[in-house]
């Protein structure tokens, strides 16, 4: 069954963001902040909030692909072997992380639902969580069509999820990283350097490096920029990211709201 799957990585994701949480007080990059507590406490918040969409979304889904992945072959109709299909599904899911990452950065509408998880001037591992529910709704919806395309298993998801969410929790995480470190890991993985570009108030930069778990995508699709990042760096959206705007009524209503530039 999947469900114990399910809850043990559950278990695992929570323990690797506490550990990251703890370890940012220890060794912070961005240092100085005296809010950490309150910071975690909104965008945990929404995180609670989603958990109400996320939910019932992913027992739907795995019904749903556990009902068709018997009869619709997908990847598997190339008959390369169980291990090697399960490696391609997985680099799919990947590409696919990437691509919708990169479609809420190029669409107006769909920037008005990211925008609100840009708009955190305070990066840091629970922001790994801080999404609109708007946005993950429409991730959830229009992902189930590319899941039944690529015929992926119940089992080829969560194991994705297991092995991708740790890496999101570790590039948003405000951990002070060696520089000989980050850039052994970023040929594999966004490192943090790679996604405090990502999250700058420039738009030219914070449309780059949109890789989930892998950084093989921003490479192959000429979206990366790496370049030193200093701890004075500032971090959101111009405008939004002041603690006035920073409450859960303000950033559930941003995205209905009009003007919602870039």
């Amino acid at each position: 069954m999947t469900f114990p799957f399910q809850s043990a990585a559950t278990g695992m994701t929570a323990c690797a963001g506490i550990l990251l949480w703890i370890s940012e007080g220890i060794l912070p990059f961005f240092q100085g902040r005296r809010s950490r507590g309150s910071h975690a406490a909104l965008n945990l918040g929404m995180a609670a909030v989603n958990l109400t969409i996320i939910l019932p979304a992913g027992i739907a889904t795995t019904s749903i692909i556990d009902g068709l992945h018997p009869v619709y072959a997908g990847i598997g109709a190339l008959r390369l072997g169980p291990l090697t299909e399960s490696l391609i599904v997985l680099l799919l899911l990947d590409l696919w992380m990437y691509l919708w990452h990169r479609i809420n950065h190029e669409l107006p509408f769909l920037w008005r639902f990211h925008a609100v998880h840009h708009s955190d001037g305070q990066l840091d591992v629970t922001s790994a969580w801080r999404f609109h529910p708007g946005e993950i709704l429409f991730s959830e919806l229009l992902r189930v069509p590319f899941l039944i395309l690529v015929g992926a298993s119940a089992w080829e998801i969560l194991l994705y999820n297991l092995l991708m969410t740790p890496v999101i929790q570790f590039h948003h995480s405000n951990i002070r990283v060696n520089g000989t470190l980050d850039r052994l890991l970023r040929t594999v993985i966004p490192t943090p350097l790679l996604h405090r570009i990502h999250h700058s108030t420039r738009r030219s930069e914070h449309d780059s490096n949109y890789g989930a778990m892998l950084s093989i995508w921003d490479r192959l699709f000429g979206t990366l920029i790496i370049r030193p990042v200093a701890p004075s760096t500032p971090i959101g959206l111009e405008g939004e990211s002041t603690p006035e705007r920073q409450n859960l009524a303000t950033l559930m209503k941003r995205p209905f709201l009009t003007p919602a530039p870039f």
